[in-house]
C-alpha cells in the first residue's frame, strides 16, 4: 500500500514524492508541498518491529536536536513534542530539505577533513549531557572462533580462516581487555561520521542520519572517523588528511592518551561482523572482512605515527 504523504500534514503536495537513494535500511523520499521541500525517512519495517527500536530513533534525532546549536545539523521536524510519527502502521520522520552533496574517497581532501574535525572536535568538547538519556554499558562478546571454524561448511574461505584462527583468537581477547582498560568520560556525538552522512556545500559540512547518535567513547570515535575521511579509495590511508582532521580536532580537544588499547578495541566491530558472516557463510563478506582486518593492522600503525 502507498504511504499516504498527505496524512503528514506538510501543505498540498505540488510534485509526487520522489524516491532517493542512499539509504541503506529505510525508505527516503523529497516531497515537494506549497510550503516547501522535505526530506521523509519512511523507517522500515522489519527495523520498527525491534524491541526498543522506535524508542531509540526517537532518542537518536533528540541529540541531533541538541547538538544543532554546536555543529550543522540537519535535524527532524518535532510534530507535537516528538519527531517519529506513526500514519498508516509506518513510522516517518521529516526533515527540512538539505541541499548538498556526499564526497567519497579518493575526492576527499585536507580541507574537507579539516573540516570534519572542526565539527568532531566540537561536538566533543560541547560535552552536552541530556536528562534520561545514559551511556549503553556495551562489551564486545567472546567469540568462539574454534566453534564457528568447526560449524562452518567447506568452502575457498575456510581454509584462509583456519589460517588466521591464532590471530583471531589473540585480537578478540585483546580487544575484550582494552575495552575494560578505556576509561574515557563518553560524550554525546553522532557515532556514524562517515562520507555518506554528511552533505557539503562547498567546504561547508551539514550532519545527516543521526540514527546511531547517543554517547560514545570520545577517542574510539575519533578514531572511527580518522580511518573513514582519511582514506585513499583502496584501503590505504592518506597521511594530510589523517593530519589536517587531527589538527582541526585539537583546536577543541587534546589527543593526549594511550592509543595502544584504543587501537586493539577499535578492531571490536570488524570482528563481530567477520564472526557474523562466518555464521552466514558469506564467503565475499568473509574474505572482505578478513582483508580489512589486515589493512586496520597497517592504517593504526600510520596512525599511531601521526598521533605522536
Amino acid at each position: 500500500m502507498p504511504f499516504p504523504f498527505d496524512a503528514l500534514g506538510l501543505g498540498r503536495i505540488v510534485e509526487p514524492p520522489e524516491p532517493l537513494t542512499g539509504g541503506l535500511m529505510h525508505e527516503v523520499y523529497r516531497l515537494e508541498t506549497d510550503w516547501g521541500a522535505f526530506a521523509v525517512k519512511l523507517i522500515d519495517p522489519e527495523v520498527a518491529a525491534r524491541p526498543g527500536a522506535i524508542g531509540n530513533i526517537e532518542n537518536s534525532e533528540v541529540v541531533a536536536a541538541a547538538l544543532a546549536g554546536v555543529v550543522p545539523v540537519a535535524a527532524a521536524i518535532a510534530f507535537d513534542g516528538r519527531y517519529l510519527r506513526e500514519i498508516a502502521r509506518r513510522w516517518a520522520v521529516v526533515y527540512p530539505w538539505a541541499e548538498g552533496e556526499s564526497v567519497f574517497p579518493p575526492r576527499i581532501t585536507p580541507a574537507h577533513c579539516a573540516a570534519i574535525g572542526d565539527a568532531l572536535g566540537r561536538m566533543h568538547a560541547a560535552n552536552v549531557r541530556l536528562p534520561g538519556l545514559e551511556p549503553e554499558e556495551t562489551q564486545l562478546p567472546g567469540i568462539d572462533w574454534p566453534g564457528l571454524l568447526a560449524q562452518s561448511p567447506e568452502a575457498p574461505w575456510k581454509a584462509r580462516l583456519e589460517s588466521a584462527l591464532p590471530d583471531l583468537i589473540r585480537r578478540s581477547s585483546e580487544a575484550r581487555a582494552a575495552e575494560r582498560r578505556l576509561t574515557d568520560a563518553p560524550v554525546l556525538s553522532h557515532r556514524d561520521l562517515d562520507p555518506k552522512n554528511v552533505l557539503w556545500q562547498g567546504l561547508s559540512p551539514m550532519l545527516i542520519d543521526w540514527e546511531a547518535a547517543g554517547y560514545v567513547n570520545p577517542r574510539r570515535e575519533l578514531l572511527e572517523v580518522l580511518l573513514y575521511w582519511a582514506d585513499d579509495g583502496a584501503g590505504g590511508l592518506v597521511s594530510e588528511n589523517a593530519e589536517a582532521l587531527l589538527a582541526a580536532y585539537r583546536g577543541h580537544r587534546d589527543t593526549v592518551g594511550h592509543w595502544a588499547d584504543v587501537f586493539a578495541a577499535g578492531r571490536g566491530s570488524m570482528l563481530l561482523w567477520l564472526a557474523h558472516s562466518v555464521r552466514q557463510a558469506s564467503g565475499g563478506q568473509v574474505a572482505a572482512t578478513l582483508d580489512g582486518l589486515m589493512r586496520y593492522q597497517d592504517n593504526t600503525q600510520r596512525l599511531r605515527d601521526i598521533l605522536g
